[in-house]
């Protein structure tokens, strides 16, 4: 009996002992752990995405509409800056045109007249 007793003695103390030492390793492994899925994708498995799918995705975003918005704008400010370059070289050239038959008219009236004074001249 009294080996029974000094078992059941032995029994309580390491039964009733704290397990602080198991207590703070469950603890430290738990906040190891990232509060997110970190299991990779193949890109051959059922859950991968494909890239055309992904572009999908991006063409979709707003930002990304936001960007070929910008890019349109872009480029109609440029065609009416070049249609009206292209107006003002046109109105430059006729002006200019102009200039030269005014000053070929000019050169014409004012030509016969030197002639006509000199055949006056010889006469």
């Amino acid at each position: 009996m009294p080996k029974a007793n000094f078992l059941l003695i032995l029994l309580l103390i390491f039964s009733c002992s704290k397990k602080t030492a198991e207590k703070t390793a469950v603890i430290s492994e738990n906040t190891a752990i990232p509060p997110y899925d970190t299991v990779a994708i193949d890109s051959f498995s059922a859950g991968a995405t494909s890239v055309d799918i992904a572009r999908r995705i991006q063409m979709s975003t707003v930002k990304f509409q936001d960007s070929l918005k910008q890019v349109k704008i872009k480029a109609e400010e440029e065609q009416l800056l070049q249609k009206a370059k292209e107006e003002k070289q046109m109105l430059e050239k006729a002006k200019t045109e102009k200039n030269a038959a005014e000053a070929a008219k000019k050169s014409k009236t004012e030509e016969p007249k030197p002639a006509a004074s000199e055949e006056k001249k010889t006469d």
